[in-house]
This record gives structure tokens, sequence and C-alpha cells, in this order.
């Protein structure tokens, strides 16, 4: 094999190896370190000890780089950014609701729709069926989920 392949062959494998960063699956990065291996096994028994280790040391100091990249891509892809910390997936003021009255606009079984101050909520009973037009009163509120109860007259 001439200086040209087996250094053709160790370029390909590098970029093999680099693709595997973007392609999830190692079968790109395996054939990659098989062609990295090969060059350097052929650089030392075809050429000379030289290029092999040169070939040696430049693969060496590529596999820090490699796993430095990829730790930086997949703390990039999948960390929770401080940004994102404390997310909640409703923006309403939902504790203002707490020891509010209204009125059920649907039979509750147990969840239904209410009307409080004015707006339709999504309600959950405490567990009983509570009849349309039937006054309410919300007794907790956990985020979206807001439990209400009838109004005893």
């Amino acid at each position: 094999m001439s200086i040209s392949g087996i250094i053709t062959l160790y370029v390909i494998g590098l970029i093999a190896i680099t693709i595997e960063l973007f392609i999830p699956g190692a079968i790109v990065g395996i054939c990659g370190a098989g062609c990295v291996i090969t060059s350097i096994i052929f650089a030392y028994l075809h050429i000379s000890n030289l290029l092999g280790h040169i070939l040696l040391v430049i693969g060496i100091c590529f596999i820090p780089i490699f796993f430095i990249t990829w730790y930086k891509l997949l703390t990039k892809t999948f960390a929770v950014k401080a940004s994102e910390k404390g997310f909640a997936s409703s923006t309403d003021k939902r504790d203002e609701l707490l020891s509010t009255e209204g009125v059920a606009i649907t039979t509750l079984r147990p969840s239904g729709t209410a009307n409080i101050n004015g707006h339709k909520v999504d309600v959950i009973s405490e567990g009983e069926m509570i009849l349309k037009d039937t006054r309410i009163k919300v007794t907790e509120v956990k985020g979206n989920r807001i439990v209400v109860r009838p109004v005893k007259t």
C-alpha cells in the first residue's frame, strides 16, 4: 500500500469518527476506528516507523478532542438550562382562586368547567358529582388542578 493510500485511509477514519458525533449508532465510529488502526498498522509494516509514529501520535491527540467535543454536544443537547429552572406550564395566577366561589357551568363528574370570577376554569370536585348551575367554592389549587366543593346554603 502506498503512503497516499495509508494517509487517505487514516483521514477517512478520522472523518468517520467525527461523523459519529452527529449521527449516533456506533457503526460509523467503529468503521472509522478500524480505518485509523489499519492505516497505522500498514504505515508501520509497509512504509516506515516514522510515519507509524506520526499517525499514532495524531490519533492519540484526537481521542481527548473527540471526547471533549462529544461531551459539549451532549450537554448542550440534553442539559436543562438555567432559564428553564422552575418552569411552569401555566402563567395564570391560579393561587388567587383559593377560597373564591363560582358556579358550575357543566356537571362535574368529578371534573368539568366552572365560572369563577368571570372566567371559564377547568375544575375537579373532591370526588362527588356536582350538578350544573350549583354554587361551588375552591378548596385547593395545585398548578393547573383546581379542586372545588359545593357551597352549602
